[in-house]
Formats: C-alpha cells, sequence, structure tokens
C-alpha cells in the first residue's frame, strides 16, 4: 500500500506544469524559450490575451482557441535577451496568466519582461523567422473589422528593474545615465571593476556605434558605407566576437601583430583614448588645440597624445585629484561605459 502511494503521487508529482521562471535579476539567462519568458507553461495558464495596436489604439480579445493556437505555436522558440529602450510600438500580444501576471509579446522588439534602470527594459526576441511565423496573427487581426474596439490595452512591466549597479558611488549615476541610452549590455553587469579587455572594449564601442548611429546592427551600419570585413581574420580570435572584425575593418582597432589580436589583453587609459576619438570619428570633425596640464603628461605616449588631449578637451575623461590622468593604468569596464556615455552625449548633439 505505501509503496503504491509513493508511485501514485510520483506520477502525480511528474504530471504537474513546471513551476513559473523566476526573475532573479542577478543572472538573466542569454536566452530561453517562449513559455519561460512569459512564465506560462501550458495554455491553460493563460487566463486571457488580446492583440493591441499601439499606434491606432485598437485592440481585440483573443478566443480561447486562439490563444490556445498562438501559445502552442510560439511556446517552444527560442527567444534571446535583448535591451531596448523603446519597446513599445507596433503590435503586441498581451497575456494574463492565472497567477495575475500582465506580460506582453511586441512584434518589434519581444517579450518584455521589466525595467532596465530608467526608461529602459529588458526583452527576450524571437528568432526573424519565428517572428514571421507568428505575424500571422496580427494580420488577421488587421483583416478583420469584428471584435475591434477603441482604447489601448497594452502591459507595462515596471515592477521589476533587472539593472545592477556598481559598487563605487561614482560610478553608480553614470552607468544609470549609460543604462538610459541603453549603453550598458546586459552581460557586463557583473564585470563593472574589472579591467576591460580587447574584446569588451569592442563589444562595446560597437554597440556604441550602432545605439549612436540608430542602425539594426554592425552589419547595417557597415553596409551603409559600402564597407566589408572579413570574419576571422586574426588567428587567435576564432569563435570570437565578430566585432573585433568589424572594428578592424573600421580602422578603429589595430592588431598586435599582423594575425595575431590578443583579445584577452587589456586596455590602458591612453590606449582607450585612441579607441574613443576613432570612434568619434565615424560621426563627427574631430579637432583639439588642448595643451596638456596634467603632472604626468611625460608618460603621455607620442603615439596617443593627440587622442588624450582631445578626450580631456571633450571632458571624456579627466585627471584624478593629483592632477594625474595615469596613461597607463588599465581602464575598467565602468569606467569605458562611462566616457561612452559621455561621447555619446557628444555625438548626438554635434548630430543634431
Amino acid at each position: 500500500m505505501l509503496k503504491r502511494t509513493a508511485a501514485t503521487v510520483l506520477a502525480l508529482v511528474m504530471l504537474m506544469p513546471v513551476a513559473a521562471w523566476a526573475y532573479d535579476g542577478n543572472n538573466l539567462p542569454e536566452s530561453m524559450t517562449f513559455a519561460e519568458a512569459i512564465s506560462a507553461y501550458s495554455a491553460s495558464e493563460i487566463e486571457s490575451a488580446n492583440i493591441c495596436d499601439t499606434d491606432d489604439n485598437k485592440f481585440k480579445l483573443l478566443s480561447r482557441d486562439e490563444i490556445t493556437y498562438f501559445y502552442n505555436r510560439a511556446k517552444d522558440m527560442t527567444v534571446w535577451r535583448k535591451t531596448n529602450p523603446t519597446p513599445f510600438r507596433g503590435t503586441c500580444v498581451n497575456f494574463v496568466t492565472t497567477g495575475g501576471k500582465w506580460i506582453s509579446y511586441y512584434y518589434n522588439s519581444g517579450i518584455q519582461i521589466g525595467m532596465y534602470g530608467e526608461e529602459n527594459y529588458v526583452c527576450y526576441m524571437p528568432a526573424s523567422s519565428d517572428t514571421e511565423d507568428l505575424r500571422y496573427l496580427e494580420s488577421e487581426f488587421f483583416d478583420s473589422a469584428e471584435d475591434v474596439y477603441g482604447g489601448t490595452r497594452q502591459n507595462v512591466i515596471t515592477v521589476y528593474d533587472f539593472l545592477k549597479l556598481p559598487q563605487a558611488d561614482w560610478a553608480k549615476e553614470e552607468i544609470k545615465a549609460a543604462a538610459k541610452k541603453n549603453l550598458v549590455p546586459y552581460s557586463f553587469t557583473d564585470k563593472y571593476e574589472q579591467p576591460i579587455t580587447r574584446e569588451q572594449m569592442t563589444q562595446l564601442i560597437s554597440n556604441w556605434i550602432v545605439t549612436a548611429g540608430n542602425y539594426k546592427d554592425m552589419d547595417a551600419y557597415i553596409r551603409s558605407r559600402g564597407e566589408a570585413y572579413i570574419s576571422g581574420y586574426f588567428m587567435d580570435c576564432r569563435w570570437r566576437s565578430e566585432t573585433i572584425d568589424q572594428l578592424y575593418a573600421l580602422g578603429i582597432v589595430t592588431g598586435r601583430s599582423d594575425d595575431t589580436f590578443d583579445p584577452d589583453g587589456l586596455i590602458t587609459r591612453q590606449e582607450a583614448a585612441v579607441l574613443m576619438t576613432r570612434a568619434a570619428d565615424l560621426f563627427m570633425y574631430i579637432s583639439t588645440n588642448y595643451k596638456l596640464s596634467c603632472a604626468d603628461k611625460s608618460k603621455v605616449a607620442p603615439w596617443a597624445d593627440y587622442y588624450v588631449r582631445w578626450c580631456l578637451d571633450k571632458g571624456l575623461m579627466s585627471c584624478d585629484s593629483n592632477n594625474r590622468f595615469n596613461p597607463n593604468e588599465n581602464m575598467s569596464v565602468q569606467q569605458a561605459i562611462t566616457v561612452l556615455s559621455r561621447l555619446y552625449d557628444l555625438a548626438t548633439y554635434w548630430e543634431s
């Protein structure tokens, strides 16, 4: 009898739905399934749903059959983490789960799971092909004149803020400001105090270029310039970020030798000044008559002198309390993000 009871309990446990995904804010995965992202593991866990056109302020309630069909079509799709400062555009499908959670899937920006600092959000986006596979519901919505009501119905989650801040007091407000501009990749938020590597710097600068120029991605930016790049150009960068090859093609970074890049090597402050200035040159005119007055100006290498002067002149970088620039000191992740945030303001002001 005891064995039979235990077997029955085990069978019931195996048939129970998996517990809803718990966002802890400390280790959001790079990808998950659609079902995990909306925290519903069966169609029965969705209490109600509607599709909404945020541009025309119209929505349509979905029937139980429509909810079930859409869920079963989408539930196993892989969605990837992204940050997005303006996700609430276009058409969205709004879900209300039996647990009382409201969550939205936007065709243009993915499943919006919460805040990412001020005026920014963490979203999970399906692949392009999967997004297109789900557009049937949008097409049916726009083609139908039935059951469409005035008034916007869209779900905006603001109770979860997944932006992790650095320990240093000076850096907290800088990171908040950078996140608002979409310049803080989630994967960098546990590395603030660490010295930045050469590969990481290319990732930050590439993200800056895309964001400042309002491009879809780096490929789109490079195509707009009528240029191309060679993937895997450096021998020591196979399986590394493609941003290395992209920035090399743009003349922003150089190799340690003809065929090596040293992706795990660290970046000094004067090297960072060079990279920041070259990145800025893509968007604005670069010129300065600023003269170095820092106490350690003799330590600034001749090849970095102009770039350091430009960064100091524009307020992107500064000397410490002892009036030292510390050109050979390694730059940290939080310092790099801060400089790029200031550069974003400068470049976008110049463009405007």
